[in-house]
């Protein structure tokens, strides 16, 4: 498969169809989703605020107002209780920091509630560059080009919004995706993911380092780009050994991860010392949110005892059980990318998916899999490989139904089906986390 796509022919650079079509399809995706939000939670009795702002939406907007210290939250930050630092170390600064210099110019003005505007404005445009990034992917490295994958035959206008459409439909309808929408860092992460995954793919690797490096600030999770960036250059190495030939890009490519882990290891070194009193980030992640890695144990035990039964219990005195959905939700959410992960192994050896894209995905996934925490946030940490391992599959399929639309048109409503049945799947998902689920998310 190409790493790089072709130069586009004149005509077809008159008009970004694939930020304009991101653009449309953002908002449009948001817009029904918050509407499904205000809907459910009105039934609920709860303003559509009280729904988004719950968890660590509350968190990122006291960090972006305050810092991490200098708030309370429960006890912690209390003059009776520990330092709130032992608890908010664990979010990373990337999307505070964004907001708060976002609102920076007119707080002082309006008090906390331009915050949260500056959040939406942020998790929103965030969300847009990601599907911009996403159509990237697809129309330049992962769309079949021409008669026998010719890689000189580009996409064509029509094509390209086509497939950002429906990459967009995937990640925005996707269960959980109503994170991207909330004040919460998903949306930033993802986009810098995306776009390291697409400067990978151009063999970019110093802008690729830069992005990761700001990956790194917004998620710990960013350390699955510094390996994929060390892979990467060692795949140079590789080539540069065989052909000695453009030593300029192998240096380019040591020194991706270098930069890209620049991120991480200052936020933990500083988060270390705001933590020195319990031992560090590591210990604090433990004593605040019981998060550590386990190689799998907690998960286990979690899939083996807890029901995969979907609706609410009810129970003789007429009363319901909410919790139950939510349980079975975030159950179901390990089992199927775990599946996938699997299944994602033969396109991987048959060249129909990009290392670059399988191996951030299956590494999140391992990384979120083998760790102990919070249960039910697994569906919301498991977005990436979800998006990722199922993008070459989508893109696939649609390459092939183009193909059958010749002789049978009435296929056409096929993908449109699709789409519809998975926005209403993942918005429902969103909405019974949300609203109806009483722990976090």
């Amino acid at each position: 498969m190409s790493t790089q796509s072709p130069p586009l022919p004149q005509r077809h650079r008159r008009f970004p169809v694939v930020p304009v079509v991101a653009l449309v399809t953002t908002v449009l995706m948001h817009s029904v989703q918050l509407l499904v939000m205000q809907i459910r939670g009105s039934h609920n009795g709860m303003t559509l605020t009280e729904v988004m702002m719950q968890w660590d939406s509350r968190w990122m907007t006291l960090i972006s107002r305050h810092g991490y210290s200098g708030f309370a939250v429960g006890d912690a930050g209390t003059p009776g209780g520990d330092p709130i630092e032992w608890q908010s170390v664990a979010f990373f600064p990337g999307y505070p920091w964004l907001v708060r210099a976002l609102a920076a110019p007119v707080r002082a003005l309006t008090g906390a509630e331009i915050t949260v505007a500056a959040a939406a404005v942020v998790s929103v445009a965030s969300s847009v560059v990601m599907v911009w990034g996403l159509g990237r992917l697809a129309v330049d490295h992962l769309w079949p080009r021409g008669r026998g994958g010719d890689p000189g035959v580009p996409a064509s206008p029509v094509t390209a919004a086509v497939l950002t459409l429906a990459v967009g439909v995937l990640a925005l309808g996707a269960p959980m995706s109503v994170v991207y929408v909330m004040p919460y860092s998903e949306s930033l992460y993802m986009a810098l993911a995306v776009w390291a995954v697409v400067m990978l793919l151009r063999r970019r690797y110093l802008t690729a380092g830069v992005l990761v490096l700001f990956a790194g600030l917004t998620r710990i999770t960013a350390v699955v780009l510094v390996l994929t960036l060390a892979v990467a250059a060692a795949v140079e190495l590789w080539r540069w050994w065989r052909t000695r030939q453009d030593a300029g890009r192998v240096l380019r490519a040591c020194a991706a991860p270098v930069i890209g882990v620049l991120g991480i290891a200052g936020y933990i070194l500083w988060a270390n010392g705001r933590t020195a009193e319990i031992g560090g980030y590591f210990e604090a992640q433990e004593r605040g949110w019981h998060s550590g890695f386990d190689l799998g144990q907690a998960t286990w035990n979690w899939i083996t005892s807890t029901s995969l039964d979907l609706t609410t219990t009810v129970g003789a005195g007429g009363t319901t059980d909410g919790t139950m959905p939510g349980y079975a939700i975030s159950t179901w959410s390990m089992i199927l990318v775990a599946v996938l992960c699997v299944a994602s192994l033969w396109p991987l050896v048959t060249g129909r998916m990009p290392w670059q894209l399988w191996l951030p995905a299956v590494a999140v996934a391992g990384m979120t899999l083998g760790s102990d925490g919070i249960m039910h946030s697994r569906p919301r940490l498991l977005l990436l490989p979800v998006l990722f391992l199922l993008l070459p599959l989508v893109v696939r399929a649609l390459a092939r139904l183009r193909t059958w639309l010749v002789d049978r048109p009435w296929l056409a409503g096929i993908p449109v089906v699709v789409g519809i049945a998975w926005c209403v799947v993942g918005f429902w998902v969103s909405a019974e986390m949300l609203v109806d689920f009483a722990y976090a998310i």
